[in-house]
């Protein structure tokens, strides 16, 4: 299942010659989360405000539940706008700790120590790679977030906004951190994503955990990196064999 590799990805970063390659994700995470969450704080207050300001009096009896809906979503794309900052500054040590992490689960993809050339050449080809995921992710942020604007203004319906964005979310993080094993074991991002739409329902524990965590403020320091070394214990449990992985 998709929640035990999530969980397992936390119990990885502990274990020798992956902890090294956690320590700069995880300052870069710092940093982020700083900035981020004084952002995230702001925004939600003068968002609130303007929020209980347009609501007619005769919803007023909703207010309460309308508060917990716009809050649970913004908290969402909070968590979300903080993983793609941090997965873009970080994917070059993303890359190599899913390098590491295959390794020390006994699938090597390379049998020879980790030389300064070829964690050079990880570490670019993974931030290539996370370019071109944002080429691919944006565009569909800004259709689910005009999507959920739309309903936003209709009575009802406004109450799905906070479950889409909640399954888009979930989906794409599943995608995004199974590109990192992908890119190791040379899967094009086009043919991981096929090979995703055949699991679905595997990935939308592990996607939604993620999510979940990211929303939570310094458990989402920790969240991004176990969801690396999960995603490759995935990976390699549900996608790397001969009958899965298209030929290079």
């Amino acid at each position: 299942m998709g929640l035990d590799h999530f969980f397992r990805g936390f119990r990885l970063l502990a274990r020798p010659g992956i902890r090294a390659w956690v320590i700069i994700p995880l300052l870069i995470n710092i940093l982020l989360f700083a900035g981020t969450t004084l952002l995230a704080i702001q925004q939600f207050n003068h968002l609130l405000t303007g929020l209980m300001e347009w609501l007619p009096a005769w919803l007023g009896f909703l207010a309460w539940l309308i508060w917990g809906l716009f809050g649970l979503m913004l908290a969402i794309i909070y968590g979300y706008t903080f993983t793609i900052l941090a997965n873009l500054i970080a994917s070059p040590f993303y890359g190599l700790l899913a390098e590491r992490t295959q390794n020390l689960l006994g699938d090597s993809v390379d049998s020879q120590p980790l030389s300064w050339h070829a964690a050079k050449e990880i570490a670019g080809r993974a931030f290539v790679r996370e370019l071109r995921k944002l080429w691919y992710f944006v565009p569909r942020i800004i259709a689910v977030f005009l999507l959920c604007m739309l309903l936003s203004f209709v009575p009802i319906l406004n109450l799905l906004a906070p479950f889409i964005v909640f399954l888009w979310g979930a989906w794409s993080l599943s995608l995004q951190y199974l590109d990192y094993p992908a890119d190791i074991n040379q899967v094009t991002f086009d043919d991981m994503r096929h090979l995703a739409n055949d699991r679905k329902k595997l990935l939308a524990g592990f996607g939604g955990l993620i999510l979940l965590g990211t929303s939570v403020p310094l458990v989402n320091l920790v969240v991004l990196p176990a969801a690396v070394t999960g995603a490759t214990s995935l990976w390699l449990a549900a996608f790397n064999d001969d009958n899965s992985a298209p030929a290079q």
